[in-house]
């Protein structure tokens, strides 16, 4: 990685909040073993993280969209969107060892930093309780994004859902394309498009 890269992994683990001087060493072990990994364009479904793929990886720059690919539908449903500065893994992998039904595809253009499951194992073996820490503090920012997500899609009407994007996810809305949002807030893009004719402060960027 080149020193922009390491200072962002730097002020990144120290936003943590389980962040103190404790961790330092392991921190410093950490972005030592980190690679520039993948740069992508809007668009592009990035291979590198399906497969039997077990890296870590951090999203420095764009947002992600995480699919799901059922056996019994005929389109791919989008599960999650990843915002930047996230950790993330191919959970379907590194958790039961089974080949994903998970992919991930570039939202934004997108900058992606890589730890490398065998540098992983050595520096679990170093530093267990920091890696551990370091792990769920990390990915607890997008696990409570998907528990209020979940909370969300409980909501009757389609305003409500919408309004709670606008408020809880202010970045991610203004750069949606009103398909993306469709899917995100599990309505027919007919209810959305009704949605926006009743209301016009459901104003967007694009107009997709």
């Amino acid at each position: 990685m080149n020193s922009g890269e390491k200072a962002a992994m730097r002020d990144y683990f120290e936003s943590l909040p389980v962040y103190s001087e404790f961790f330092d060493e392991a921190i410093d072990a950490i972005i030592a073993s980190m690679d520039s990994g993948i740069s992508a364009e809007k668009g592009r479904v990035l291979v590198e993280l399906g497969a039997m793929n077990k890296d870590f990886w951090f999203l420095k720059n764009g947002f992600l969209k995480e699919m799901y690919r059922s056996p019994y539908a005929k389109e791919d449903s989008l599960f999650n969107m990843i915002p930047p500065s996230s950790i993330f893994v191919n959970e379907d992998t590194l958790f039961t060892n089974q080949r994903p039904k998970h992919y991930f595809s570039a939202y934004t253009s997108v900058e992606i930093l890589r730890l490398r499951e065998a540098d992983y194992l050595i520096l679990q073996q170093e530093y267990p309780v920091e890696m551990n820490l370091i792990y769920l503090s990390g990915t607890a920012e997008i696990q409570k994004i998907r528990r209020e997500r979940l909370n969300m899609l409980r909501m009757n009407k389609t305003p409500d859902r919408i309004e709670w994007v606008q408020q809880r996810q202010r970045e991610l809305y203004h750069i949606m394309d009103r398909i993306t949002l469709a899917q995100y807030i599990g309505v027919s893009r007919a209810s959305l498009y009704r949605a926006f004719e009743k209301n016009k402060k459901y104003q967007f960027w694009y107009k997709i």
